[in-house]
């Protein structure tokens, strides 16, 4: 996917240390965190010198048609909502890892609408994006920032990855093409059988790629959603592990108004985003 060698960045997805500033005075840190994960290495290979491209991925026709037929539907659908649980492993400096478990709500109105809230373990928060402008508000420290934004979701997802390191809660999802931002550096693919997840038989698929190990659960039948996810980021020591399972689908929502408007919390307090500065962010390859 797209943004995991940073979601699917499930999801530590406002790693604000970086990203936000205090106006006038510094917040303290928050505890340290891994980059939320997505099933794309950050940056595609460069082709080599010689102007070969790289090989074309090895996935097999029977992963191939489920990822397809989710990505069909999704990118068919102009508003729709979903819940997922996340966990995420953060491997500590001294070797220990930490699991952390969050709650995700999330609504998209194609072209140019988002919401998610994400609380759990570690945090209690709010992700909104109106068409104008992305707000990301920390509700247990009482502060948001406030940025203005292109006007789509995919570009917004983009400057906010480029520009600021934030990665809202599983992006690669919410593109307008999902499949062409997942398996966009995927070497490997295939389909390890029928499985279950979230109650619902699926086409269990694997994926592999440069800087991480994917699996997908996609529901057979008439509705292939997504019904699970796991990422393995080959990285950091131990492999650490991000899991999301899917639930309450709504592919024809009812959403109510104001849902993309955002207002913030009384005495809450307005802090700044802070562009990356050069260099910070990149991964070697």
């Amino acid at each position: 996917m797209r943004h995991f060698s940073l979601i699917l960045g499930l999801l530590v997805w406002l790693a604000a240390a970086p990203a936000l500033a205090a106006t006038g005075e510094q917040d303290p840190p928050p505890a340290p965190e891994a980059a939320s994960p997505s099933t794309t290495d950050q940056q595609a290979p460069a082709p080599a010198a010689t102007g070969q491209q790289p090989p074309a991925p090895d996935i097999a026709p029977e992963a191939a048609a489920p990822v397809q037929a989710m990505c069909g539907l999704l990118k068919s659908k102009q508003s729709f909502t979903f819940t997922a649980e996340v966990s995420s492993e953060q491997v500590y400096p001294n070797g220990q890892t930490v699991q952390l478990t969050r709650n995700v709500e999330m609504a998209i109105r194609r072209p140019d609408k988002l919401y998610a809230r994400i609380s759990g373990d570690d945090r209690d928060r709010v992700f909104v994006y109106d068409g104008k402008t992305v707000v990301v508000a920390d509700l247990d420290r009482g502060v948001y920032a406030m940025v203005d934004a292109p006007p789509t979701i995919d570009a917004t997802l983009d400057m906010l990855s480029d520009k600021y390191d934030i990665h809202a809660p599983l992006a690669d999802l919410l593109y307008a093409d999902p499949c062409a931002v997942m398996l966009q550096t995927v070497r490997t693919g295939d389909c390890v059988g029928a499985h279950t997840a979230e109650g619902k038989t699926c086409d269990h698929l694997v994926f592999s790629q440069k800087e991480s190990d994917w699996q997908l659960w996609v529901e057979k039948g008439k509705a292939p959603l997504p019904r699970k996810l796991v990422i393995n980021d080959k990285q950091v020591m131990g492999w650490p592990q991000f899991s999301a399972t899917f639930s309450q689908w709504d592919l024809n929502p009812r959403l109510p108004a104001g849902l993309f408007t955002f207002k913030p919390q009384q005495d809450a307090r307005q802090i700044d985003f802070m562009p990356l500065v050069s260099g910070q962010g990149e991964t070697t390859k």
